[in-house]
């Protein structure tokens, strides 16, 4: 049987503008209505960066752009995009691939690093997806590209044009996620460590590692936070920190008002003058590593 290869980039999803917040924190909650302190609360932040993150148009550009870097290799693939909280849905992307006819769909989200609760949760909406329209080709997960050169390339680039020197403490930042038996965040730290030091190594700033956006629930949360981080770093005299949120790749919510104007703003109250760079989005770096974890993959 003739196999026809696709690629799905799978993004967390994102509000229209602030009349949509409801539905998609709805849609979060699984069906559950957010309590009117919980809606305001995400109405203000989404309101403080223009009504809606521009997550959509990033991921869109992004797929469209890795669609002209597969035909440039002479490849047939082709390239698809899904949300997982707002439209176009995961299974709507899966939709397309079964009517499109593909026999194998490389998924890959759009976030680099592993975790059950984070990236796993993306594979099981695909896995629901497939399911429920009957799609039977075969799903082959892209489980990280952390390790992608070009990833940190990307990284690179962005902080060249801030034109730092050895004087900068660079704080990376990663979404926190909740610690639990079911997920083993030691392989998220890794990750996230080895990226860092694919990044720092070329500018031999002091740097570290912090977590960012953990959700207001009970329970622990992978830390340490990086407020607290903030906080110990003007303690013990630094002056100037370079705020890089290497757990994303796309400009979004927690990077424009969590890392861009919270922390931004908490080091300024601090005496700490707070610099952070352009999130790599769509950047050809960023699209050749996601081409290269999908070689990887499909590699016999």
């Amino acid at each position: 049987m003739f196999e026809m290869d696709g690629i799905l980039l799978m993004a967390y999803g994102t509000p229209n503008g602030i009349e949509d917040v409801e539905r998609y924190y709805t849609e979060i909650l699984r069906g559950k209505r957010p309590s009117e302190a919980q809606l305001e609360k995400l109405k203000k932040r989404y309101s403080a960066i223009g009504g809606s993150s521009p997550l959509f148009g990033v991921t869109a550009s992004q797929a469209e752009k890795l669609q002209n870097l597969v035909y440039s290799n002479s490849k047939s693939t082709k390239v698809y995009f899904g949300m997982k909280y707002s439209s176009p849905h995961i299974k709507d992307a899966i939709e397309s691939a079964k009517s499109d006819s593909i026999t194998r769909l490389f998924c890959i989200p759009v976030a680099p690093f592993y975790s059950a609760i984070g990236t796993g949760s993306y594979f099981e909406n695909a896995k629901r997806a497939a399911e429920k329209c009957g799609y039977n080709g075969k799903l082959i997960f892209v489980n990280s590209w952390h390790d992608e050169p070009n990833l940190a390339e990307a990284w690179i680039e962005k902080l060249n044009e801030l034109k730092i020197d050895k004087s900068w403490t660079m704080l990376f930042t990663a979404h926190s996620l909740p610690i639990s038996e079911a997920d083993d965040l030691s392989v998220y730290r890794r990750q996230l460590i080895y990226a860092s030091n694919s990044v720092e190594k070329r500018f031999g700033c002091k740097w570290s590692l912090g977590f960012q956006s953990a959700a207001d629930i009970p329970g622990k949360w992978i830390g340490p936070d990086a407020s607290w981080q903030i906080k110990g770093l003007a303690k013990n005299g630094i002056k100037k920190i370079v705020i890089i949120p290497i757990g994303f790749v796309s400009d979004n919510l927690e990077t424009m008002y969590d890392a861009g104007i919270e922390y931004s703003s908490l080091c300024n109250s601090l005496g700490i003058e707070a610099i952070m760079p352009k999130m790599p989005n769509d950047s050809d770096r960023i699209i050749r590593a996601l081409f290269g974890a999908y070689k990887k993959a499909s590699s016999p």
